[in-house]
């Protein structure tokens, strides 16, 4: 993603943050949608007493404070939601988030087939891997109010992303055996020998599946190569966006 969109998995945290002077027409715009989501919010949930702030909107969808806790909650790289959460993870997950809606708004344009339970199942259980226990998973997440329907609810949203990102970029990113020879001769063989080690091959197998140097380092380049293209993508989309920021987070 990851960067999981996880880019999730070993880049979703590295966007750089962004931020643009508000027109007077879309601050307009965005105080208006802030005072009547404000008033829907009030008279539905007063009774609950339940307070949420909203943070930002990202071509008329919100994002709340806690949609960032939630965010946090399900990413085992973060720290607990339970305890302070500082503003900069917050600023952090809020630029993700604004992100992973562009996303989702560009793949809801795309007729798609139904995710199904299974697909839900073996992410839920891949998400619950990535923690230390599933005690630890579920006491993340029930910090912070998330039930294993909204999980699932999430983790949906998490797919599509996911297959969108498939469709528009994995699919046609190529890694040439060029490219590969380059980076073992130029950054993987120079960094083995600095640590006063002998290069494996790139034929030589790494586990029992069979995986060898050679596989290793094309899906590197490949995944860089993904990430250059979805960070062009993301810079584009953005232009075009409609972005409002009510609030800091």
């Amino acid at each position: 993603m990851l960067r999981s969109l996880d880019r999730r998995s070993n880049g979703s945290d590295r966007f750089a943050w962004m931020s643009e002077p508000v027109r007077p027409i879309r601050l307009i715009r965005g105080v208006f949608a802030l005072a009547f989501l404000i008033v829907v919010m009030t008279s539905s949930l007063r009774a609950q007493e339940i307070v949420d702030q909203i943070l930002t909107l990202v071509n008329d969808e919100v994002v709340t404070r806690t949609d960032l806790l939630w965010s946090i909650a399900m990413d085992s790289r973060a720290p607990s939601p339970a305890g302070p959460v500082g503003p900069d993870l917050l600023r952090q997950k809020l630029d993700v988030m604004i992100d992973e809606r562009l996303i989702s708004q560009e793949a809801g344009r795309i007729p798609a087939s139904d995710i199904t339970q299974d697909e839900v199942d073996k992410k839920r259980a891949d998400l619950i891997k990535s923690f230390r226990s599933e005690a630890e998973f579920r006491q993340r997440v029930g910090s912070v109010g998330l039930t294993p329907q909204r999980i699932d609810e999430l983790i949906r949203q998490r797919i599509v992303i996911d297959r969108f990102v498939d469709f528009r970029f994995r699919s046609f990113v190529l890694v040439t055996e060029q490219e590969i020879q380059r980076y073992y001769d130029e950054t993987f063989a120079p960094e083995i020998r600095a640590k006063g080690q002998v290069p494996p091959p790139p034929e030589q197998k790494l586990d029992s599946a069979g995986t060898t140097v050679h596989d290793r380092i094309r899906e590197l380049l490949r995944v860089q190569k993904i990430n250059d293209e979805l960070d062009r993508y993301l810079t584009s989309l953005r232009q075009r966006a409609d972005v409002v920021q009510l609030a800091e987070p």
